[in-house]
């Protein structure tokens, strides 16, 4: 007996595809270098979207996110990766396709939730829902107690462990 994880299954790939699922964005992106980001970045045109993931710690990449959203008017979400395979510890985005000016925020968490998946903060406050229709700032969070959003996080950190885990191949 064999345990071996599927084939394009890094922890990368795995944080990358889940954005893509929501984005509902499978097979409409493009690997791009872009100054100022890890490479290589994914571009989402039809989602208005720029994703990167990193293994570096923060503040490394976050000063550039609002320069390069503003300048070609796009969200640009940084995933932060932890080592040994913990997933997604954090996310740095920057909303440039918003109607005013770029929105800013660093240290949010994925969380899973029946209505699918979101960026969002430690405590209350505004989230970023991801939807076929790109990534959205919601005035109002996903959930309503801090033991429910740690809920959602688990999930969505689940999401990506379950993925990740090795398969049996006899």
């Amino acid at each position: 007996m064999d345990m071996t994880t599927p084939l394009g299954c890094s922890p990368s790939s795995t944080a990358t595809g889940l954005l893509l699922e929501a984005l509902g964005a499978s097979d409409t992106y493009d690997y791009v270098p872009v100054r100022g980001l890890p490479t290589p970045a994914l571009h989402v045109p039809e989602r208005d979207a720029l994703i990167a993931v990193t293994t570096a710690a923060p503040p490394m990449f976050a000063g550039s996110l609002e320069a390069i959203a503003g300048e070609h008017r796009l969200d640009v979400v940084l995933l932060r990766l932890g080592d040994a395979g913990r997933g997604v510890i954090a996310a740095d985005f920057a909303l440039g396709s918003l109607p005013c000016a770029v929105w800013v925020e660093r240290n949010f968490a994925l969380y899973r939730d029946a209505s699918g998946l979101w960026l969002v903060p430690e405590r209350a406050g505004p989230s970023v829902s991801i939807t076929p229709t790109g990534f959205c700032l919601e005035m109002v969070p996903p959930f309503s107690t801090l033991t429910e959003r740690e809920r959602g996080v688990r999930r969505a950190a689940c999401d990506m462990a379950r993925i990740l885990q090795p398969v049996e191949v006899r």
